[in-house]
């Protein structure tokens, strides 16, 4: 009788192990699940940022050539936004020549593509600005400011816009000598013992002739 009794005991210990075990490999798959998701959705916020990063670097790598060009077409008074009949961007010389530019993929100045951006697209909207809002101004005529946009599209479907202000009273407009600042120094100092002081220099990013 004793011996029956503990059989019945062994079965259930075994029994409710079983159950443990279960509950066990349940609450690790669980928790696996969750790790995996949230790795997953790690890598495809980097993957994003990246894709932000790079998108924004090539928009600006654009609109730094169109700010460095003239306000306006140099031989005439513009009355319409666009490159002139035959222009290209080889031969664009003024801000708005940009205006309804598109490439894809994206090239250089002198058209060869830029490495490592297939299937990536960039285009580009010049208007005239309100003086006061530096908004598209509402009736398209010249108000010495034009507003350029320029946008890049990444194979993802996903865009990204850089807007720049050009004055028709910016250093590229002006003839003779310019001067503008080439360099930037700070220097931090404990105290009035120079002896603990730090100077740093860096040369600025100018869009200079």
């Amino acid at each position: 009788m004793n011996c029956n009794g503990r059989n019945h005991i062994n079965r259930r210990l075994n029994a409710f192990t079983l159950v443990e075990a279960t509950i066990s490999l349940l609450i690790v798959a669980i928790m696996l699940t969750a790790a995996l998701a949230t790795v997953g959705t790690s890598s495809r916020n980097r993957d994003q940022q990246q894709e932000m990063l790079r998108g924004a670097t090539l928009a600006r790598r654009l609109m730094s050539e169109i700010v460095a060009q003239k306000y306006q077409q140099p031989s005439a008074t513009t009355t319409v936004l666009g490159p002139e009949t035959g222009e290209t961007r080889a031969t664009f010389n003024d801000v708005d020549d940009y205006n309804g530019y598109t490439d894809s993929p994206p090239i250089d100045s002198s058209g060869i593509a830029i490495s490592g951006y297939t299937g990536w697209s960039r285009s580009v909207e010049v208007k005239w600005a309100d003086p006061a809002t530096l908004l598209p101004a509402a009736t398209q005529s010249e108000t010495g400011i034009k507003r350029i946009v320029v946008t890049v599209t990444a194979p993802s479907g996903r865009s990204w816009s850089v807007s720049a202000i050009r004055t028709n009273s910016s250093i590229y407009d002006k003839g003779g000598t310019v001067t503008y600042p080439s360099t930037a120094t700070v220097t931090i100092q404990i105290g009035s013992n120079s002896a603990t002081s730090a100077t740093s220099r860096i040369n600025l990013v100018n869009q200079v002739p």
